[in-house]
């Protein structure tokens, strides 16, 4: 990857507000202009709380990351939005509504999705619309937050001229009642909430000015007779492989592209040798490149999987070379023009992601599989070519390609030179979907600057508004209503007080967010022109809120606490009403100590230092708000 000033002046950018905002961001871009190493970079230096997530096996393990459905445990299938009664859904689709209230996490796993603060979400041309809406509503869900996505911020990274969404004809028949596309952008979530697009501009993996011209003027289905042209000088269908130009095919089915590996494994004489690869741990529904069982034969064409390490690197994902010899094991690789490499094995490493006692998110090793970094290489498909650069290599445009897999394959060659068509490539087999091309308004890079102020802003009012939430009061005593214990007692006195305290809990809340809803369309209207008209607001929420949170919940639990316990089991509950009175005046401690964020003038420039002081959260320390004045809050 290049280090030009003008992809790090994008890649900056991106950073910035990833870090700096609250913005759900779609980074897109050509292929080969370096959105793997951006998502990289991001894994590395974000401050935030993040874990990164992609639609298949394959896509997870390139990305580091794990796959959608094992991250929120979604049963296989489709899902349907809005109301709608079961008896309507047809096999294979699942209502989100009903499904979301069947779902059932663990503790450590709802810790995990609360803790949580970014989502990257990579290789998302391949996701479904519903999809994006169920995580939407799980996370809405479970944080107790209407904010989309429960307030967590979206990272989406792929490229929509590539491969699409898979979508069962029949499941797509029922679905396209909700939906006009089955690509993400047209999630319900994501209609109503506009993501940001960044688009990714300077191609590193092909140099010719003529060919990145021809696969730009596919992308954007304005290909001419002339570039045309030029791509089918390219048309050689009696091609034949020689000793030293035996370029891999590139097809559109798995079962076409084993057997012409199979086929021509068997032409080669002499032994087959056998390399079991070994798995360690947990591998689940993650996806490899490489084979379980390795078969080769000396002469064997194959190609890389993964990236050399270290400093003297001999060899890259996609590089073609050949079985030289296998001996005691050992396993040497020819290239032409370059030295014999000996083969050593590598591994491959699956993940999950928890929430740790300090409250950060990290990412646990739960599985390691070891094998040679290898696979045979006469053939491989779209799919398992996405990320992959050849040297050369051989495309049969004219079978069953669909929209965005001719360009997939194209775009996987370095050079014009090194592309061998077997059949002539039509203007009909370049077309993109027009939703995509619709769809696509990347922001221009001098936009940017403006964009990530207004963004800043919003994230400052929101992380100030955080402090009002009670989200964490709920859940406090969604904890004691769920205990075990407790649920078995016949104690109904105490469950009145439970039933109680919950009305007045989500009522709190429902004031709470239409409070700060109040004050984020004030923003939309006057940005930070004036803070102290926010601050006022603010202030007058502490007041309003502190009063009526002492009043229905730290009266009633402050009453039940001074109750002389006659049992073990009111102990307990004793226990569990003193844990949840020091998470209530917790709130109200947060609730004061943001009542002075926003008391003197922030200055665009001061911004981003801003943010980063008070990033940290405040140590709580339990205060009573009894002695705060008591003011009406005229916002409701």
């Amino acid at each position: 990857m290049s280090n030009d000033g003008s992809s790090n002046s994008i890649f900056d950018k991106v950073l910035s507000f990833i870090d700096y905002t609250n913005q759900n961001i779609f980074l897109t871009g050509k292929a080969g202009t370096g959105k793997t190493t951006l998502l990289k970079r991001i894994k590395e230096s974000s401050s935030k709380k993040m874990a990164v997530v992609a639609p298949t096996g394959v896509a997870a393990m390139n990305a580091k990351g794990t796959t959608i459905n094992s991250f929120f445990q979604l049963p296989p299938g489709s899902f349907f939005p809005g109301d709608i009664s079961l008896e309507n859904l047809q096999s294979g689709i699942l209502s989100i509504q009903s499904m979301v209230s069947d779902l059932s996490y663990t503790r450590e796993k709802l810790n995990l999705f609360n803790e949580l603060e970014l989502l990257v979400i990579d290789e998302v041309s391949m996701v479904r619309c519903d999809l994006l809406d169920v995580i939407d509503a799980i996370l809405r869900s479970v944080r107790k937050n209407t904010i989309p996505f429960g307030g967590v911020q979206l990272l989406l990274i792929g490229d929509l001229y590539q491969l699409p969404p898979v979508t069962k004809r029949e499941d797509w028949a029922f679905l396209s009642k909700a939906y006009p596309s089955p690509y993400f952008f047209d999630a319900l979530v994501v209609r109503r909430n506009p993501l940001l697009q960044i688009e990714l501009t300077t191609v590193f993996r092909q140099t010719e000015p003529e060919f990145i011209n021809i696969l730009n003027d596919i992308r954007n289905n304005q290909i001419s007779e002339s570039s045309l042209d030029l791509l089918n000088k390219r048309f050689e269908p009696q091609f034949k492989s020689t000793e030293d130009l035996n370029p891999i095919i590139i097809t559109s089915h798995n079962a076409e592209a084993n057997t012409i590996n199979k086929e021509k494994l068997e032409e080669l004489e002499g032994n087959e040798y056998t390399f079991e690869g070994e798995i360690s741990g947990e591998f689940r529904d993650m996806g490899l490149q490489a084979e379980q069982t390795l078969k080769l034969k000396e002469g064997a064409q194959i190609m890389f999987i993964k990236n050399d390490t270290g400093d003297n690197r001999k060899y890259y994902n996609g590089k073609i070379g050949k079985v030289k010899s296998v001996k005691d094991g050992e396993i040497y690789i020819s290239f032409p023009q370059e030295d014999d490499l000996l083969l050593e094995k590598t591994s491959w490493q699956s993940f999950e992601y928890k929430a740790d006692p300090e409250q950060d998110i990290i990412q646990q090793q739960v599985g390691e599989f070891s094998q040679y970094p290898i696979k045979l290489a006469w053939a491989v498909t779209i799919h398992k070519s996405q990320g992959l650069t050849f040297d050369n290599a051989i495309i049969d445009a004219g079978k069953s390609f669909v929209a965005g897999q001719v360009y997939v394959a194209l775009s996987r060659v370095r050079t014009l030179n090194g592309l061998i068509l077997k059949s002539r490539i039509s203007t009909e087999s370049l077309r993109s979907n027009t939703e995509v091309i619709n769809y696509m308004n990347p922001s221009g890079e001098g936009d940017l600057a403006d964009i990530l102020i207004t963004e800043q802003e919003k994230f400052i009012l929101q992380m100030v508004l955080n402090h009002f939430s009670l989200n964490r009061v709920l859940i406090g005593l969604e904890t004691i209503s769920s205990n075990a214990e407790i649920v078995k007692s016949h104690l109904p006195e105490f469950k009145s007080l439970l039933v109680q305290l919950d009305k007045s809990v989500r009522d709190l809340m429902a004031l709470s967010d239409k409070f700060q809803n109040q004050v984020k369309q004030l923003h939309k209207q006057t940005g930070f022109k004036d803070q102290q008209v926010f601050q006022a607001r603010i202030e007058s929420a502490l007041a309003y809120f502190g009063k009526e949170i002492t009043i229905q919940l730290l009266n009633p639990v402050n009453k039940n606490i001074r109750i002389k316990p006659k049992n073990k089991i009111q102990q307990q509950i004793q226990h569990l009403l003193q844990k949840y009175r020091q998470i209530i005046e917790a709130r109200v401690s947060q609730m004061q100590f943001a009542s002075g964020l926003l008391k003197e003038t922030i200055k665009p420039e001061d911004y981003t230092a801003w943010i980063v002081k008070h990033k940290t959260k405040p140590q709580s320390k339990p205060g009573s708000s009894a002695t705060e004045p008591v003011v009406t809050l005229q916002l409701f």
